[in-house]
């Protein structure tokens, strides 16, 4: 079976490495980034399956930086991993295409909306 190929994003680092930990056994995670204009550069870089990114961020926030990403690579899919609970945000995730996980249920719903997300359920 094919193993997808992740690029996770979080300034975080404690985030990003419980992310990977749970990623890990089902996925590839290719690379990890801290701010939104890495991830453009990485996401050019290694063209991976999916983006998972939270929103806050340096430099330039998930959804810009996902939006960008989108002109370039259109077949790359995306989940936002976010402390974020506001409709709005939940709303733009939408409109971008991507699934939306919040940061308190992480273990419970990220792996389950990955794979809705690369089946085509945003």
């Amino acid at each position: 079976m094919r193993r997808f190929r992740v690029l996770l994003a979080d300034d975080d680092l404690q985030m990003r490495a419980t992310t990977n930990g749970l990623l890990e056994t089902e996925f590839d995670v290719i690379h990890m980034v801290s701010d939104g204009s890495s991830l453009i550069e990485a996401a050019l870089r290694f063209a991976p399956d999916l983006i998972v990114t939270d929103i806050t961020m340096p430099k330039m926030n998930g959804f810009e930086a996902v939006r960008q990403v989108q002109r370039s690579l259109p077949t790359i899919k995306s989940v936002f991993l976010t402390m974020h609970g506001a409709r709005e945000y939940r709303r733009e995730a939408r409109r971008l295409g991507a699934g939306y996980v919040l940061k308190t249920s992480v273990r419970e719903e990220l792996t389950r909306t990955i794979h809705a997300v690369l089946q085509g359920a945003g």
